[in-house]
């Protein structure tokens, strides 16, 4: 009988939003995710030391339903669904609402099992995602916050921790450059392509610890879906699969595994898209040799 080889997927690029009464939905939709090959989420996680809720929805954007605790203290709720789910989830502490000296309560969760820090650059109010800057929401000046920012950096820098961290190339890349020629060797990963492809090219071209990913980007791939692939080739190497679905959004990582395979990419960029470079961004060792399935496993979704 002739044997196929089951294909390993990585999402860097998903986050939480829910809580211990979505258990039972959370549970059955990482299954149907290990079916379809995914072997690994990386799950970004809020906590929240002491803000209130009028506060915590300037910080997040529009049409994020959320099934969890009305303040986002996620942190427990993620540690355990990463438990149940015998570590298929890749824990990642999102830092927005951390303030003053966020590096102590960093420091604390992840003894507890994170494993990587998501970050997004809020100076001011004209960010992309339309939500309140971190000066105005936490009352500090732009000096303080990059300061707070670049003790984040340098701690998941001299620990080896992933950086996933939402920023505009167009908009602020000097800063961008600034964060980078100060961390040389921070694994960093601009999400959605950078916000824009020629922008973060520029970013790539310079930079080899870089890397990106197609979260968000459905839609516009889906219109363009020769062009986005002719870019996936280009940066084949510093590209990743991610979606930025919620943890309970199985459906929208399944889309996302769909589209990449109808674009037709070459076997080699196909795999470092979905596992080769999602492994050297977050840090995971190399795959083991690949297991040999029989083709009525259902590999195709």
């Amino acid at each position: 009988m002739t044997r196929v080889t089951r294909q390993e997927i990585i999402d860097v690029h998903c986050h939480c939003f829910t809580g211990a009464g979505q258990t039972e939905s959370v549970t059955h939709g990482l299954a149907r995710l290990r079916e379809a090959g995914v072997s690994q989420l990386a799950v970004m996680g809020l906590v929240n030391p002491d803000l209130d809720a009028q506060q915590v929805w300037q910080l997040i954007p529009e049409g994020f339903e959320n099934l969890g605790g009305p303040l986002f203290n996620e942190a427990d709720d993620l540690l355990e669904f990463n438990r149940q789910s015998g570590g298929m989830l890749f824990p990642m502490l999102d830092t927005r609402m951390l303030h003053g000296q966020p590096q102590q309560s960093i420091e604390q969760l992840f003894r507890r099992g994170f494993r990587g820090i998501k970050g997004l650059y809020l100076p001011d109010d004209a960010n992309d995602l339309n939500i309140s800057s971190i000066p105005a929401t936490f009352g500090i000046s732009l000096k303080q916050y990059l300061k707070q920012e670049w003790a984040i950096f340098a701690f998941a820098e001299a620990n080896g921790l992933p950086v996933l961290y939402h920023m505009d190339a167009s908009r602020y890349g000097d800063m961008m450059r600034a964060i980078l020629n100060d961390f040389p060797h921070l694994r960093i990963n601009f999400p959605h392509f950078g916000i824009g492809r020629k922008a973060i090219s520029q970013i790539l071209d310079r930079y080899p610890n870089v890397f990106t990913d197609i979260a968000y980007m459905l839609p516009h791939i889906q219109n363009n879906p020769v062009s986005y692939a002719d870019f996936i080739c280009h940066y084949s190497t510093r590209v990743c699969f991610g979606t930025d679905a919620l943890l309970y959004q199985a459906d929208i990582i399944l889309d996302y595994i769909k589209l990449m395979r109808s674009l037709k990419l070459p076997h080699a960029v196909e795999d470092r898209l979905f596992a080769e470079n999602p492994r050297h961004f977050l840090g995971l060792s190399p795959k083991r040799p690949e297991q040999k399935i029989d083709p009525a496993y259902p590999v195709n979704i």
